[in-house]
């Protein structure tokens, strides 16, 4: 976050330098005045933030959309760190998609349970329980094992709140919120397989290399269905 704060200020502090006539217009300048012409993150604030790849962008917010996810990312990271409580207390809920790293984040949390368990983390695997909650601000505190995480979408499909598993989207809902999940650590015998769905979970639609991790999610169909319309969670839809 610091990182790209302050390249972000370094640049538009050059190009208001430029603009004035106290520096020449460079290249890099003339292509950060093109994108801010056409509301288009420039592409060197997009690989800071990990936005970009060897296949390409990964970012389909347009700069106005960008610009306020990082504002939300800076506020959850200001309210983590507060001096009011310690910074190991994790919000009640953390905003998943706020994150930089967030498969490092889950990783974190299964090694805790590793640890207190005495496993090894290669031997633990992800388990995702959706609790009832879709308001993340119900949620008082984190639970003792495992982490409550929200700001998840569900792409081809949605979630039945009543039903408590996976049920067809409904017309025009192309990305409906998912509840506030429950992540936890278990152990390869553990895992659950009958009547659940292994769900992948990407950071945007564009899918392939933005890929987290995979965890179980509860449907009364056949998995092979949900597959094959290509069910997934998203951590920022279009």
């Amino acid at each position: 976050m610091n990182l790209i704060l302050s390249t972000m200020m370094t640049q538009l502090t050059e190009l208001e330098l430029g603009l004035s006539g106290a520096l020449n217009i460079s290249d890099a300048m003339d292509a950060l005045i093109n994108a801010l012409y056409i509301n288009q993150v420039p592409p060197a604030w997009l690989k800071i933030c990990g936005q970009i790849g060897p296949t390409g962008t990964y970012n389909r917010k347009n700069l106005s959309s960008w610009w306020a996810d990082l504002q939300l990312r800076w506020k959850q990271l200001e309210d983590w760190s507060a001096p009011s409580k310690p910074i190991e207390v994790c919000p009640p809920s953390v905003w998943i998609p706020g994150t930089f790293n967030p498969m490092g984040y889950v990783t974190a949390c299964m090694q805790v349970t590793s640890r207190l368990k005495n496993f090894s983390l290669d031997s633990m695997r992800v388990q995702m329980d959706v609790t009832s909650f879709a308001d993340s601000s119900a949620i008082e505190s984190q639970p003792e094992e495992g982490t409550y995480v929200h700001g998840l979408f569900m792409e081809g499909a949605r979630w039945d709140m009543e039903e408590n598993c996976i049920a067809e989207s409904r017309p025009k809902e192309l990305y409906p919120t998912m509840p506030v999940i429950h992540i936890i650590a278990v152990t390869v015998d553990e895992v659950k397989t009958e009547g659940f769905y292994t769900c992948p979970i990407f950071t945007t639609t564009i899918r392939g290399p933005t890929f987290v991790f995979a965890g179980p999610l509860r449907t009364t169909c056949n998995p092979h269905k949900w597959i094959l319309a290509g069910v997934a969670l998203v951590m920022q839809p279009d």
